[in-house]
């Protein structure tokens, strides 16, 4: 229901859509507020994935046409609602599953409305990173890549984007260099490359700089690798020093330390993936090692990324 009336909705006057939209949009948020004044002592559910569920179907099908210089008939009800969004992604934010739909509803959000949001973009990228020290819900790295691709090319965001994505990666990067970490958390991975993949346009000048997060490696800055890394290359051969990822295309020095991190945690990463099965087998060679880094670090395009993933995880089938 609440998909087919948004569909409606969208085709009336652009003058009759917020109002409408406001009421269609009353009776979620009025459950929310009622779940956030229940105390959680009382017994009653204060699950919000329902009202939040049907927020994210009306923002996904309301798509009403609006002429460059209009303002887009939804910013205002957005807005209305972001705070009760905001206190229930703070009330659960140690629930993975309601933070899901609390940033899944958010994305809609800022895809109905496209750069119309903007004003929600520091309040919004301010709770993802506060609330992401504490858990690191793989969906904030998602949203972020949503809100790159929605305001990457706009010169008063790229800064507080930027430091968004060295807020998010860091915890990302000490996650993912736990035990097992790459294999613990396969979303947090996938949703990092998307993110990840989107970073050019935030570069002070792409066209000189051919990768999402360039940098030259070396012994220097490579640090240890994680625990039984540095494994060589099959054959008997002596493994590869520190650094072993070799450079390619001469690239500017990087503008972000977030890029010689991401380097550096990538050539780590890898250089801790088993090298052979348990039968003894050889799973994965050390070229396909490098092929895979460099095909990663100097994609151009998120699909680039997404090839390369795809190839090199079927290794691990």
């Amino acid at each position: 229901v609440p998909a087919g009336t948004a569909l409606v909705l969208a085709r009336l006057p652009l003058d009759k859509i917020s109002e409408c939209l406001s009421e269609l949009c009353a009776v979620q948020v009025l459950a929310l507020k009622k779940l956030l004044s229940q105390e959680p002592s009382n017994g009653l559910s204060s699950d919000p994935t329902v009202p939040l569920d049907r927020l994210a179907v009306i923002f996904r099908h309301t798509n009403p046409i609006v002429e460059n210089g209009q303002v887009h008939p939804c910013q205002k009800v957005i807005q209305e609602i972001w705070p009760v969004l905001s206190e229930t992604l703070n009330k659960h934010s140690a629930d993975n599953r309601i933070v899901e739909r609390c940033c899944r509803c958010l994305r809609f959000a800022v895809r109905c409305v496209g750069k119309g949001s903007a004003a929600l973009l520091q309040p919004l990228v301010t709770q993802m990173v506060n609330v992401y020290r504490e858990h690191q819900h793989s969906c904030f790295l998602y949203l972020g890549s949503i809100l790159v691709d929605e305001y990457g090319m706009e010169e008063g965001c790229r800064q507080g984007l930027l430091d968004m994505l060295q807020a998010l990666c860091i915890p990302t990067f000490q996650l993912l260099e736990q035990p097992n970490g790459l294999q613990n958390h396969p979303d947090t991975v996938d949703d990092l490359f998307r993110l990840a993949a989107r970073c050019p346009v935030l570069l002070p000048c792409p066209s000189a700089v051919p990768c999402p997060l360039p940098c030259p490696l070396s012994s220097s800055e490579g640090g240890e690798g994680p625990p039984g890394g540095g494994v060589g290359p099959p054959g008997g051969e002596e493994g590869p020093p520190e650094g072993w990822m070799e450079p390619w295309d001469p690239v500017p020095s990087s503008p972000l330390p977030l890029a010689q991190t991401f380097c550096r945690w990538l050539e780590n990463s890898l250089k801790g993936l088993p090298k052979e099965t348990t039968g003894g087998a050889i799973q994965v060679t050390h070229k396909q090692l490098t092929d895979f880094h460099k095909q990663v670090t100097s994609a151009e395009e998120c699909k680039q990324v997404c090839w390369a993933l795809r190839d090199f995880t079927r290794l691990f089938r």
